[in-house]
């Protein structure tokens, strides 16, 4: 048995990931805030066989998203599982805006999901899995916003950034350890999501490439989510994942 742990599948490639993981071979722990979409994803999964623990949760409170996750990892048999993974997709881009138009509160918001969650979720899951036998994997979501600076992205960037360098960290720590765990922040391109939406309504004062954004939504120049989910699991799957701990799935 596989075991997938999915954060933010309530829509767009969190979503699409947990569809294109349903499987009676794979057993999976989706995380979210929204309940309607984990309900209907419960329906699904269950209707073809596959096991899944679906979990409502804010990942703006790091401390209670560990401890779920925990409790989940808990009704776990490691004894039938030959494969873990964590996958932390969830993010948020908003606040978008000059730096001085930015509110602590908001930037608050934005840490805690882009970079608290995902850093907490990883220690949980390395902590409870360390004993395990099976494959032991983590993917975290970044974005070319780590590398390319963009004036209004700050605290996207700023927090996208931090996750690589913490990937980076983490992945120093596993090695050598016994059995010890793969990690690899990967940047996922373009993907048409609410997220991609959001960036698009926002105020060209606000956020100066905006019209760059409108074009690849006009162009066609956009994944859509099912096949940017499909890219990160066939990337999941490479004999050498974990080798490049920050990587682009453009890559070849």
């Amino acid at each position: 048995m596989k075991l997938y742990i999915i954060t933010g599948v309530s829509r767009g490639l969190g979503a699409a990931l947990a569809e294109a993981l349903i499987d009676p071979a794979h057993q999976l722990i989706c995380m979210a805030r929204s309940k309607p979409p984990l309900a209907a994803l419960r329906t699904r999964a269950k209707a073809q066989g596959c096991r899944v623990a679906a979990l409502s949760v804010d990942l703006g409170n790091p401390k209670k998203a560990a401890t779920v996750l925990q409790k989940a990892l808990a009704n776990v048999d490691p004894a039938t599982c030959t494969d873990a993974c964590l996958i932390n997709n969830a993010g948020v881009v908003e606040p978008i805006g000059p730096a001085d138009k930015l509110l602590p509160d908001d930037i608050s918001a934005g840490v805690l999901v882009n970079l608290a969650a995902p850093m907490a979720l990883t220690a949980a899951f390395l902590r409870h899995t360390a004993g395990w036998n099976a494959t032991r994997k983590v993917l975290n979501i970044s974005s070319g916003a780590a590398h390319k600076a963009y004036a209004g992205w700050s605290m996207y960037g700023a927090t996208k950034a931090a996750l690589d360098q913490f990937t980076r960290c983490v992945a120093l720590e596993q090695q050598g350890r016994p059995n010890g765990a793969r990690i690899v922040a990967l940047a996922p391109g373009v993907i048409d999501t609410a997220m991609q939406t959001a960036v698009r309504n926002t105020p060209l004062e606000n956020f100066a490439e905006k019209p760059r954004f409108v074009a690849l939504k006009e162009n066609g120049q956009l994944t859509s989510p099912a096949q940017a989910a499909q890219r990160l699991l066939d990337y999941l799957e490479r004999p050498g994942f974990g080798s490049t701990p920050v990587d682009d799935v453009r890559r070849p």
